[in-house]
């Protein structure tokens, strides 16, 4: 296994459940219909998920994550731009945190995470996959401050459940704040923001036709 490659996380991470948040393993069946196996990871048809064991965090029931395909190519940029101090924003499962710390350019990993029941059900598990350089803290990423002097080399933000341009409100307020932390040269990024920017402009694109075919009827 390379460093870069993306671990089981069913293999780290048991069932579980605390308060509203649960971590559970589920089967993709090869005989499974295509919207069968859609609903089975993410509650919605959105792409193929091969079959397999996965492991998903479910939060008041619905899903916040999990380690399908998916979940990993839209996730692949911080574990390549990953080095020196990084510093994550989410939790989740710990997905990218396992291919992160194995790199050995990675000094250290500092998550913030605001829920102390997801903490409970998956840092411990962490801790221990991580080679001591894992370090998560209880907080709300919109309110907590690095300490006085601090900087790191890549910055991720990834507390979102779905791919919505609703996300690039939270993502710029999260970018302008902590752009003040990141090192000369580093790199930050939030969970899919460039997709996103990209149907906002397509969704402007549509809105000033509309109004535009608006105007012009007779």
């Amino acid at each position: 296994m390379t460093r870069y490659e993306f671990v089981p996380m069913h293999t780290i991470i048991p069932p579980g459940r605390s308060g509203d948040v649960s971590i559970e393993h589920f089967e993709v069946n090869a005989a499974a219909s295509r919207a069968t196996q859609m609903r089975a990871a993410f509650g919605h048809p959105d792409e193929y998920v091969e079959p397999g064991t996965y492991c998903r965090l479910l939060v008041g029931g619905g899903v916040m994550m999990s380690d399908t395909r998916n979940e990993q190519r839209t996730n692949t940029a911080v574990i390549r731009e990953a080095r020196g101090r990084v510093l994550i924003a989410g939790l989740g499962i710990g997905m990218v945190v396992v291919p992160i710390a194995r790199k050995p350019e990675v000094s250290s990993i500092a998550i913030v995470e605001k829920s102390p029941d997801v903490i409970a059900l998956v840092a411990p598990h962490l801790l221990k996959a991580t080679q001591g350089k894992l370090q998560v803290i209880e907080a709300d990423i919109f309110e907590w401050k690095p300490a006085k002097g601090s900087s790191y080399d890549a910055i991720y933000f990834d507390i979102w459940a779905n791919i919505c341009t609703d996300n690039l409100d939270g993502m710029g307020k999260l970018h302008r704040r902590f752009c003040h932390y990141r090192s000369k040269g580093g790199w930050m990024d939030s969970w899919e923001r460039d997709l996103l920017k990209y149907r906002r402009g397509q969704e402007r694109r549509q809105n000033r036709e509309l109004s535009y075919f608006r105007r012009a009827r007779p």
